[in-house]
């Protein structure tokens, strides 16, 4: 290994370290925050409620919020997404990068599992409304289409990366269309703001922990790449 695949090792390793650092602060952010939901804190259910409310009460009122709601939170759709993730896995495979075709299933396909397996450990019940603006199947916490949109569009931030100069803007909007997702669900009555949240951090942290170990991996391969100049590339 030459001195320079040395040092782009050794900045994979440090980069799988700090994604599993990400992973363990988004757990420690994150259980807390199911323990109170799960046990129904009085202080968190007061102030989820309250904001609840008043955001069924300013959509409701507004013909053109409620459009824009329902039509952001379809880029959040977990049908959409899986689909989403399943067309660009094949390109990418048939392209041969089926390195990269793996990190998007897996980072779609644990999303999934993480949101589903919550959601049955804490298995909160859903806003509800005298005249619900939308309705939606399962439990509240965490909200399945903030945890798939903050994970699907961060890990598609990394595939363009090779491919767009300002790398900041990519991992910037693949953050606004999660929150924007985020927002939507509250807007909409179908979930409370701390499930939306969790979903948030959930999601971010996952799609960092698949980058980190997949760059550790290609390092490892004995073709290292710097993730944050260059992207995953032809991992």
């Amino acid at each position: 290994m030459t001195d320079l695949q040395q040092h782009a090792a050794e900045r994979a390793g440090r980069r799988l370290g700090l994604g599993l650092l990400g992973a363990l602060v988004v757990l420690v952010a994150t259980v807390p925050l199911g323990i109170l939901v799960r046990r129904g804190n009085p202080a968190l259910v007061q102030t989820d409620t309250r904001w609840s409310d008043a955001a069924e009460r300013v959509t409701a009122g507004s013909d053109l919020l409620r459009g824009v709601a329902r039509t952001v939170t379809v880029l959040g759709e977990p049908v959409l997404l899986t689909v989403a993730s399943l067309l660009l896995a094949v390109w990418l495979y048939r392209r041969g990068a089926p390195r990269l075709a793996l990190y998007v299933v897996v980072a779609r396909v644990g999303a999934i599992l993480l949101a589903a397996g919550l959601k049955q450990a804490v298995d909160r019940a859903r806003p509800v409304f005298d005249e619900p603006i939308a309705t939606a199947l399962g439990a509240s916490f965490p909200s399945g289409h903030a945890l798939g949109s903050a994970a699907f569009y961060a890990t598609l931030a990394v595939l363009l990366q090779p491919y767009v100069r300002r790398h900041g803007l990519l991992l910037t909007g693949a953050l606004v269309v999660s929150v924007l997702v985020a927002l939507s669900r509250v807007l909409l009555g179908v979930h409370y703001p701390s499930d939306v949240t969790a979903g948030l951090f959930i999601g971010l942290g996952w799609a960092a922990l698949c980058t980190a170990v997949f760059a550790a991996w290609r390092a490892e391969e004995g073709r290292p790449v710097d993730v944050a100049e260059e992207g995953l590339g032809t991992l």
